[in-house]
C-alpha cells in the first residue's frame, strides 16, 4: 500500500503543512457514482443494546461525485449521533499548532541525510514540486516531513480536504443538530507516528518519495475500489508498503482499530444508533474493526 493511500484510507489529521495554493485540478479517471460500503452492526447479548451503521471512508474526494445513495441516506437520519476519527481538525491554526509541536525538534539531520543517496535527486524534485521550503522540512522528524510531502502531493491533484467524506458528514449533523463525537485527538493520532522508531519514519519518507510518480495512478485505484463499494480491493491495497512491517502496522493499524472497538463496545451498551464514519482501511480485513466487535458478540451485516 502506498503511503498515500495509508494516508487517504487510514489517517484524518493531513494536509496540516501542504501549501495553501489548490491548482486545478487534473484529469482523474475516476467513477462518478457509487454505492461506498456501508454495515449494520446490532448487538446479540442482552447489555448490547445500541446499534450502529458503519461507514468506511477516504479523506480526500474529487468534486462532483456523488457517493450518497437513498439508503445511506436514510442511515445518516436514523442515526442520534455521528462518530468520526477525530474531532477539531476544521479549526486549521489549533492543529497546525499541535502539529509543529510534535513534529519539529531540534538537532535533526537535513532531509536529504535521512534517505539513501540514490534518492537524493528524487527528494530534491518532490521538495520543488511541494512548495515547502526545505529549511522547514529540515526542522521536522522524519514522519513528519513524509505527511507534509504527501498532502502536498494531493494537493498536487487538485483535492483538499474540504471534499472529504468526514467533514460533509460534521456539517450535515450539524443541520441535524445531533452531536458528533470523536475516536481519537489529533494529538493521539499524530502522535502514532511520532513514536515510531526512527527507522520506520525513514521508511514512509522513502515510499513518499519512490511512490510519487504514481501519486494520480494511486489515489485512482483506491477512490475507485471505494466508490464501488469494493472492500476486498481495499483490503489488498492494505496489504503492503510499510505495512508489511508487522511492527508498523501493529501501531497505525491494530491498535488503533482495537481501541476503537473498546470504545463502541461502550458505546454499544447504551440505547441509540450511532452512524461510525472511519477510514476505510479500518473496515476491511481480518483486523476490521467489525470483526474485532464480532468476536465480542456482535452481529454485523453488510447492507451495502
Amino acid at each position: 500500500m502506498t503511503f498515500l493511500r495509508i494516508i487517504l484510507s487510514m489517517i484524518a489529521a493531513v494536509g496540516l503543512t501542504a501549501c495553501s495554493n489548490t491548482p486545478e485540478p487534473v484529469q482523474l479517471d475516476t467513477v462518478k457514482e457509487g454505492k461506498p460500503a456501508l454495515w449494520k452492526v446490532t448487538g446479540s447479548k442482552p447489555e448490547q443494546v445500541g446499534s450502529a451503521y458503519m461507514f468506511g471512508t477516504i479523506h480526500i474526494l474529487p468534486k462532483n461525485v456523488n457517493w450518497r445513495t437513498p439508503l445511506l441516506e436514510t442511515a445518516l437520519k436514523e442515526s442520534d449521533q455521528l462518530v468520526i476519527e477525530v474531532l477539531g481538525l476544521e479549526d486549521t491554526d489549533n492543529a497546525a499548532k499541535i502539529f509543529a509541536k510534535l513534529a519539529i525538534s531540534p538537532n535533526q539531520p537535513e532531509i536529504e541525510q535521512r534517505v539513501k543517496p540514490s534518492l537524493r535527486d528524487d527528494l530534491d524534485a518532490v521538495i520543488d514540486k511541494s512548495n515547502i521550503p526545505e529549511f522547514a522540512l529540515n526542522r521536522m522528524e522524519s514522519w513528519a516531513a513524509a505527511l507534509s510531502l504527501a498532502s502536498a502531493q494531493t494537493n498536487a491533484l487538485g483535492l483538499d480536504s474540504s471534499e472529504g467524506v468526514e467533514k460533509k458528514l460534521v456539517a450535515q449533523f450539524g443541520e441535524f443538530k445531533k452531536p458528533v463525537e470523536g475516536l481519537e485527538t489529533i494529538e493521539q493520532q499524530l502522535g502514532y507516528f511520532d513514536t515510531l522508531p526512527e527507522t520506520q519514519q525513514r521508511d514512509m519518507l522513502t515510499s513518499v518519495v519512490e511512490e510519487a510518480a504514481d501519486t494520480k495512478d494511486s489515489f485512482e485505484e483506491l477512490f475507485n475500489a471505494w466508490i464501488t463499494g469494493d472492500t476486498d480491493k481495499i483490503a489488498e491495497l492494505s496489504n503492503g508498503g510499510i505495512l508489511e512491517d508487522p511492527k508498523t502496522r501493529e501501531k497505525l493499524l491494530i491498535a488503533r482499530n482495537q481501541d476503537w472497538t473498546e470504545q463502541l463496545d461502550k458505546k454499544l451498551q447504551s440505547p441509540g444508533i450511532s452512524f461510525v464514519a472511519v477510514g476505510a482501511a479500518h473496515l476491511v480485513g481480518p483486523d476490521a474493526v467489525q470483526a474485532m466487535l464480532e468476536k465480542r458478540g456482535y452481529k454485523i451485516e453488510k447492507i451495502q
